[in-house]
């Protein structure tokens, strides 16, 4: 049985919080109930719980009666998941279809300014934006991309779309080389399935991410938190153009590069 605080954490990915996912479990386990009953039985505030509730009846997670007092049933999970999938996919094709007038909306009322060549430094938060992030670096590059960071981040980026990312960078002639520091085998496995060029495993400086396009670009972290959890809002990257950063990044990425051993003979002498 999954451990219920991977429950919760994986619940996070359609929307829920913490009391929200405390209450869809407990609703699952327990069987319906009233607002009331179900509150004291998961010790959560009454008022919490009725805002709570009406949130997962919106989402389709829960059914509720007409009866006094208003009992609650949850929706079998496969059924109450994809509702909320479903409604994430219409949400991507209104987004899809008002992009281009909205864009040329908005370009019509913004200033005209100079184009000025220069370096740009920004801070990019949030893991879900850091992800996006990444894959449009590796979507739109045509060169060598080292990616140097530890096994549970790449895991979490093999449940993005930075694999059919890298599929498009490569298809450019591009290549996406990753060192990470992790030679459980349960683990590379699944790192291998995000289909880089190459992967080698070798000792990290730190337990950061680097992530460099040869002559253009860098993404750069300090410690990452190794939870599971994709709406970490506590996770941030420095996103630069600076050709002096990113060329030094650059070279410390290749020197972790030659002292690093490939993932295949590792896998060959585990055998």
């Amino acid at each position: 049985m999954q451990p219920r605080n991977d429950l919760i954490t994986m619940l996070k990915h359609f929307d829920l919080d913490d009391i929200d996912a405390h209450l869809y479990i407990g609703l699952l386990q327990i069987g319906p109930l009233s607002v009331g009953n179900l509150a004291a039985k998961l010790d959560i505030e009454r008022g919490k719980a009725y805002r709570s509730l009406e949130k997962l009846r919106s989402l389709g997670l829960i059914t509720t009666t007409m009866t006094n007092p208003i009992i609650c049933k949850p929706v079998e999970p496969q059924e109450g998941l994809t509702n909320i999938i479903q409604r994430k996919e219409n949400e991507f094709i209104t987004m899809q279809k008002l992009a281009n007038k909205l864009s040329d909306d908005l370009r019509d009322i913004t200033r005209k300014q100079h184009p000025v060549e220069s370096a740009t430094v920004s801070i990019i938060q949030g893991r879900h934006n850091i992800y996006s992030r990444v894959g449009k670096l590796f979507s739109e590059s045509k060169s060598i991309v080292y990616v140097v960071t530890t096994g549970k981040d790449l895991v979490r980026m093999y449940h993005t779309s930075i694999p059919e990312k890298i599929k498009i960078c490569k298809a450019s002639g591009g290549q996406i080389r990753i060192v990470t520091d992790v030679d459980d085998p349960s683990v590379t496995s699944m790192i291998g399935k995000l289909g880089a060029s190459e992967i080698r495993i070798g000792k990290l400086p730190s337990k950061s991410r680097m992530i460099v396009e040869e002559g253009k670009r860098l993404l750069m972290s300090g410690g990452i938190n190794e939870s599971m959890d994709m709406n970490d809002d506590g996770d941030s990257v420095l996103d630069s153009n600076s050709i002096e950063m990113v060329e030094n990044m650059y070279s410390l990425c290749e020197h972790l590069w030659k002292r690093s051993k490939s993932l295949e003979p590792i896998k060959r002498a585990a055998k």
